[in-house]
């Protein structure tokens, strides 16, 4: 089943997630996870205007990004809060992103949760962060 939002498709994300096993860096020697990318394209609304924080010594701002997965519909088990995608919103360029929330208060089980996942797709907030 098709979502209901793919005639509003206005992004695309390509996460990067861990896969199975390890290699060795050559360069280092250090032992890092073997990943993979996922591309999922999505339905965003961008938040008003960029949203500033008040840390001491740093200026961070960010800009908020939240919709619904279209195309596959569900997420991943393997994307989580913290995962960093490569986020194509409109005609921006690209840029890197993390996901701040997902799959939010119904999940995907029960009749509600499984309901909303057929229709709209998995629900997922992404965050851009970056220094003035």
């Amino acid at each position: 089943m098709a979502s209901a939002l793919v005639a509003l498709k206005n992004a695309t994300a390509v996460f990067t997630v861990a896969d199975a096993g390890v290699t060795v860096d050559p360069d280092t020697g250090n032992v890092v996870a073997l990943t993979t990318t996922l591309t999922y394209e999505l339905y965003l609304r961008r938040s008003g205007a960029a949203n500033e924080r008040d840390q001491p010594g740093v200026d961070v701002v960010s800009t908020v990004y939240e919709g619904y997965c279209i195309n596959p519909q569900a997420l991943d088990p393997r994307i989580r809060q913290g995962t960093v995608a490569r986020l194509t919103f409109s005609s921006d360029t690209e840029e890197d992103c993390t996901v701040a929330d997902l799959r939010f208060n119904y999940g995907t089980t029960g009749l509600l949760g499984q309901t909303l996942q057929q229709v709209l797709g998995d629900k997922v907030r992404l965050v851009k962060y970056w220094q003035q």
